[in-house]
């Protein structure tokens, strides 16, 4: 019971950690015209660790994972039950004074093939819960990839970074290139309207 629960625990960790990273992968084939003339390029960047914490699609996400959590856990308290309830009546069996050897050896082996089934049980539902964090995270990814780019088309910006909690992607930066906020509030305005995240439906405005 315990290595499930913190099996999920380490999950939730680095579900909390991963969607800190925003990834926008752009390949060119050559040089832009832009690059060529050397014309610099508008850069402003937002703290990926508050978006991850204040945009609601995340949040709800993240919120799935936890009920996902508890529904596993009461599924395997409840399914492993008769096991747990089967194994205790052995051990009182091989405790007591008329057992002999031969049912103290049925009892020990009967108790490893209970722990076996409950170990397998806790081992289907980490993968089940893994396999969930996977399709959750990438789904947040994708979407919040999407938005990162109607978000600078819209406000015609050419390089949005990522300002993680120990830093990564920027050192420092002005806090007039800090778009955090308009940024959470461009994302979140249209999650709560459901609109689609494509730049189509940006333009089409």
């Amino acid at each position: 019971m315990n290595r499930l629960v913190g099996a999920l625990l380490v999950a939730l960790a680095l579900w909390c950690v991963g969607l800190t990273w925003i990834v926008v992968a752009n390949p060119t084939e050559g040089l832009s015209s832009e690059l060529q003339s050397g014309q610099p390029p508008v850069i402003a960047f937002v703290h990926g660790d508050s978006v991850q914490l204040g945009y609601a699609f995340i949040v709800e996400q993240r919120e799935k994972l936890f009920s996902a959590v508890q529904e596993a856990q009461s599924a395997l308290e409840l399914e492993s039950a008769p096991l747990q309830r089967e194994a205790q009546e052995l051990i009182e069996f091989g405790n007591s004074l008329p057992a002999n050897a031969d049912e103290v050896q049925m009892v020990q082996k009967r108790l490893g093939e209970i722990q076996s089934q409950v170990n397998q049980m806790q081992e289907t539902g980490v993968n089940r819960l893994a396999d969930l964090e996977a399709a959750l995270t990438s789904d947040a990814a994708e979407k919040l990839t999407a938005e990162v780019m109607l978000f600078a088309v819209q406000n015609d910006i050419d390089v949005v970074l990522n300002w993680g909690e120990s830093g990564e992607g920027v050192l420092f930066g002005s806090v007039e290139w800090d778009v955090t906020t308009p940024f959470l509030k461009f994302i979140n305005d249209r999650f709560e309207a459901g609109e689609a995240n494509t730049v189509e439906s940006l333009e089409s405005k």
